[in-house]
């Protein structure tokens, strides 16, 4: 594959440095600017999704449940921990940059760390939708409720399992206890097969269905998953992609800089409140799959909601339409479920390519290094505050206009680009989970 071979990630911390007044890196250290440059490059992938990058495997499909998109050998895969938000954190605070431990002032702990970014790091993934898996739920015969689990944050998709010999599976409705009422006959008295499934009129963490179930049977729930809180030193998983960590470090520094004492800075809470919000609707918005192909053949992809409209009951027949199926970000399914081996092409937006060290190139294109630089400068500044800080918006916000730029530029250079690139994904469209305005 082309790489762009002109200006090194050493050339470019040196550049930003320079830029800062601090060519000997004294008051920002070296690893600190590599950090503000690399947010950088993944903030440019967040607006832009630039690094459209082909993912080939093999598959080997024995079963219809669902894949994760970004696991070992993905363009993907997630590598970042709470430790890394944590020495950026540090950094921005002006504190030793010791990751999962804090040897700093009084005005912050590890624990203001770690709490903050708990809280925020399960409210992405329900904002989000990014952190998908299928439960499976047993059902007691002649009743109509399941239970989630703690880590169970929403419900997207309800598919309903008899044992065998009982019938056939079926994906069921989405529906509220009201629509039980008015249009389930006998609804609390009938026994059977069920249609519908609820969680707004039902005691939290219960999934209800609007019959009494009475055969053997089990509900296959595609739900958004928590996670458990950060418990430093011990290093987990973010559960969201590489990229997006910025809008767990944003969502987090308004919480600790919101809190009482000295700690407190108003202005500056503020401003990463606002970049957390932005970042928010940018998960909710940007794709993460463009295109796939089966055994060379390139296939749809489609939303679970529109293959469950257009392909019936895809995960059960044989004949179902050829096509890969986005239960959400980084998760997929095969229609139809492969009796054989099965060679995928997915053409992802690939994480940010990281330089591995001072001589390796930065992947990007000469037009698009200013603004990078610039924007690590911006993050730099972040740690001055006052009107060193304010004055560096300028930065940031053309930054934003240069992706704004490069989009409207793409837009045009394809005939369907906004079905490759959409400016909003497929489920959210044809399934919402938030009332919109505007």
């Amino acid at each position: 594959m082309a790489a762009f071979d002109w200006l090194t990630f050493g050339q470019a911390k040196s550049e930003v440095a320079l830029r800062l007044g601090d060519e000997n890196m004294v008051f920002f250290e070296d690893a600190e600017i590599g950090l503000y440059i690399l947010e950088s490059l993944r903030f440019w992938n967040c607006l832009t999704a630039y690094w459209a990058t082909p993912y080939t495997f093999t598959f080997e499909q024995t079963s219809d449940n669902w894949y994760a998109a970004n696991g070992s050998g993905s363009p993907r895969q997630q590598t970042l921990t709470d430790t890394d938000v944590y020495t950026l954190i540090e950094y921005h605070l002006i504190e030793p940059s010791t990751g999962s431990t804090w040897s700093g002032t009084d005005q912050f702990s590890i624990d203001d760390l770690a709490q903050a970014c708990s809280r925020r790091r399960n409210e992405i993934l329900q904002v989000a939708a990014c952190n998908l898996a299928e439960f499976t739920l047993p059902i007691t015969p002649n009743t109509s409720t399941a239970a989630l689990e703690d880590l169970i944050l929403a419900v997207r998709r309800v598919r309903w399992v008899p044992a065998a010999g009982q019938g056939s599976p079926v994906t069921i409705q989405r529906g509220d206890s009201r629509t039980f009422q008015y249009f389930t006959a006998n609804y609390g008295q009938t026994y059977g097969n069920p249609l519908r499934w609820d969680v707004i009129g039902s005691p939290p963490q219960t999934l209800t269905l609007d019959t009494l179930v009475n055969v053997p049977s089990s509900i296959q729930a595609l739900c958004i998953e928590g996670g458990d809180d950060f418990d430093p030193p011990t290093a987990s998983p973010l559960l969201m992609p590489d990229d997006w960590m910025w809008v767990l470090k944003f969502g987090a520094m308004a919480d600790i800089l919101s809190k009482e004492q000295e700690g407190k800075d108003v202005e500056r809470a503020a401003y990463c409140r606002q970049r957390y919000t932005e970042g928010l609707r940018l998960m909710a918005f940007m794709p993460w799959l463009l295109q796939a192909f089966m055994n060379g053949v390139a296939v749809d992809t489609q939303s679970v909601s529109g293959a469950d409209q257009t392909n019936y009951e895809w995960q059960s027949r044989a004949d179902a339409f050829q096509e890969i199926v986005v239960g959400g970000i980084d998760l997929y399914a095969v229609s139809p479920v492969p009796t054989d081996s099965l060679s995928l092409l997915l053409m992802v937006v690939g994480n940010a390519p990281i330089p591995e060290n001072d001589g390796a190139e930065i992947q990007v294109p000469r037009d698009v290094m200013d603004g990078i630089l610039s924007e690590a400068q911006h993050l730099a500044l972040f740690k001055m505050g006052g009107a060193e800080f304010k004055e560096s918006m300028t930065l940031h916000e053309e930054f934003i206009k240069l992706a704004i730029r490069q989009n409207a530029r793409l837009r045009e250079e394809g005939i369907l680009s906004t079905t490759i690139r959409p400016p909003k994904s497929k489920q959210d469209v044809q399934q919402p989970r938030f009332a919109g305005k505007g």
